[in-house]
């Protein structure tokens, strides 16, 4: 299971990053579609504000 994740840089306490799952997906393609459209949309609605990361990352509890 694939994890489609937001994480938000530069939160109020320093260092300390903030992780939301967005949603779950079955195969790394799924998730890195989803990514690429929710990247573009983020990109296009905050084009001056950078402090996120979009990624998919494999849920190590669903790994075998």
């Amino acid at each position: 299971m694939w994890l489609l994740m937001i994480v938000l840089l530069n939160n109020i306490v320093p260092g300390l990053d903030k992780i939301m799952v967005l949603n779950t997906y079955a195969t790394s393609e799924e998730c890195q579609s989803e990514r690429n459209r929710v990247g573009f949309e983020m990109a296009a609605a905050y084009p001056y504000d950078r402090d996120f990361v979009i990624a998919c990352q494999l849920n190590p509890k669903h790994s075998s």
